[in-house]
């Protein structure tokens, strides 16, 4: 009878024992969506529920140590008869014990393979001293002489390249042994940090069930990298777009749902507050002379900076409401490391145009205006610019929308000079009560390249800030558009071939105004 009920205990303690000791599982990442500085992961593991005694469960689920628990969202399938009632969690340490056991794995056969090369290493040189003691040996005859001699010189010079052979086998092997030792002693000394996430789970007891995860991840994310090759002659841009992806959840991601987010979600959950909008007259800043003079002499300077310009399956784009998606299909990622991957590849019309500024510069600066059949989106990135697969050099870009200007860099087989004919200076009138001042200069462009080239050639226009300084001017010849701080000129410019442009500038301005002619004198 005694046994009976032994027996009985023991079957239901078999039977209750995955709900009294559950085996804290590990998530395993199926998708994936990276934003530039985090990932959005989606696990799913299989929980063994555990009884707590009062009519619910609990299981326990391991995170990485950069996981969000805050934004953890866990469901069950749905026609699971548990349900999740409540969720906390806690960081704890953790000894990479598997990682620790395939070191001393490999340490062992490094051992053995040791041993191996040292008797091998060991049995040649007692066969070296054999041959060595063999000739010391005394012969009957001339030929046996010759003979031993033969026989002892061939075999050691047999055993003594295979024992050469032999040590930088020995020193590989040594070296493995010290950085297998090295390694597991780092492991050892390491604890890796852990989300311990609990489950409150009611309804009825089940053995096993399927837990979906998702959560927020930082040390993850995407940078997107672009080649623009510009081909002049095609008129075209090769548009390339790679994507640099990274993880470091501390396990390789194998075969996983991987998709490219364009945007950083926003975490804010209001809109800001307006502020109030205040009007009120701006305090008087007095400079003195110094200071005046300083910034005088700085104002070229600070003209020529404006224009600094001139420096698997195919992926898949889905439109979400404030970003967009790339789906990448199933990807492997392997921790810690980066990789590229191609998102994609297209060849844009565009007109090619020479932007000539020489009132600041002599050098010509190559742009690209594109515009796109439909609209595209570029986020902010890395890109290299290439002019017909030359590299010019690396600069940020975003895009997005139909329309864009790119440009390209200088290009030193086109220039424009600008030459100072005259610079006048004086007095006008019977009474003379007028001040006068006049620049004349030329425009000379050169296109010293191969191949006919379409210029832009932008000159400043004086802006007087007094209704009483008349400005008049002369070109030759005459602008193809004006606004009132330029004048441009459109131009074709065969190869090999120089144009010049005239220009004088007139003003007039009462004899007692002290004028102050900016940049351009």
């Amino acid at each position: 009878m005694q046994t009976k009920v032994s027996i009985t205990k023991m079957l239901t303690f078999l039977i209750l024992f995955p709900f009294l000791f559950p085996a804290v599982a590990r998530a395993v990442p199926r998708a994936v969506t990276l934003f530039p500085n985090s990932a959005q992961v989606t696990d799913v593991t299989r929980i063994s529920p555990q009884t707590t005694g009062q009519g619910s469960f609990k299981a326990v689920v391991n995170l990485p140590a950069q996981a969000l628990p805050d934004s953890l969202t866990a469901r069950l399938d749905s026609n699971s008869p548990l349900k999740i009632e409540d969720q906390s969690w806690r960081q704890i340490n953790r000894q990479d014990e598997g990682r620790i056991a395939d070191l001393r794995r490999k340490l062992q056969q490094a051992k053995t393979e040791r041993i191996g090369v040292v008797s091998a290493i060991q049995s040649l040189d007692a066969q070296l001293q054999f041959w060595q003691a063999q000739a010391k040996a005394k012969a009957r005859t001339a030929e046996e002489t010759v003979g031993l001699a033969a026989q002892i010189g061939k075999s050691v010079k047999k055993d003594m390249q295979e024992k050469l052979a032999l040590d930088p086998e020995l020193e590989r092997l040594d070296k493995k042994i010290r950085e297998l030792q090295e390694e597991m002693t780092r492991i050892a000394g390491q604890k890796e940090t852990l989300w311990e996430v609990t489950l409150i789970l009611s309804g009825s007891p089940m053995r096993e069930a399927d837990l979906t995860m998702t959560y927020t991840l930082n040390g993850c994310g995407w940078l997107p990298l672009y080649r623009l090759d510009a081909r002049p002659r095609e008129g075209r841009i090769l548009f390339t777009w790679d994507a640099e992806i990274w993880q470091g959840s501390g396990s390789d991601w194998n075969q996983i749902n991987t998709e490219l987010a364009t945007l950083q979600p926003d975490s804010a959950l209001k809109p800001p507050d307006l502020p109030p909008w205040i009007i009120r007259p701006r305090p008087e800043v007095r400079l003195n002379k110094g200071r005046q003079k300083a910034d005088a002499m700085a104002a070229p300077v600070a003209g020529a900076a404006l224009y600094a310009e001139a420096q698997d399956a195919e992926p898949r784009e889905v439109r979400q409401t404030t970003y967009a998606v790339w789906a990448l299909g199933k990807k492997t990622i392997p921790a810690g490391s980066r990789q590229r991957l191609k998102i994609r590849e297209e060849a844009w019309q565009a007109n090619f145009v020479h932007l000539l500024r020489p009132s600041l510069t002599s050098q010509a600066f190559v742009r690209a205006s594109v515009k796109l059949p439909e609209g595209s989106e570029a986020p902010s990135g890395v890109a290299t610019f290439l002019i017909d697969g030359a590299v010019l050099g690396t600069r940020p870009l975003s895009f997005a929308g139909q329309e864009g200007t790119f440009s390209f860099g200088i290009d030193p087989l086109v220039t424009a000079q600008s030459v100072l004919l005259s610079r006048k200076s004086g007095e006008k009138g019977l009474i003379v009560d007028r001040q006068t001042q006049e620049w004349a200069w030329r425009l000379d462009i050169r296109n010293g390249g191969t191949s006919a080239i379409r210029v832009r050639l932008e000159e400043p226009l004086p802006q007087p800030r007094d209704e009483r300084i008349k400005i008049t001017f002369q070109l030759e010849p005459e602008a193809n558009e004006k606004s009132p701080s330029e004048m441009i000129w459109w131009m074709e410019i065969p190869e090999g071939q120089k144009r010049s442009l005239f220009t004088t500038i007139r003003l007039e301005a009462p004899k007692e105004m002290d004028l102050d002619l900016g940049w351009r004198r």
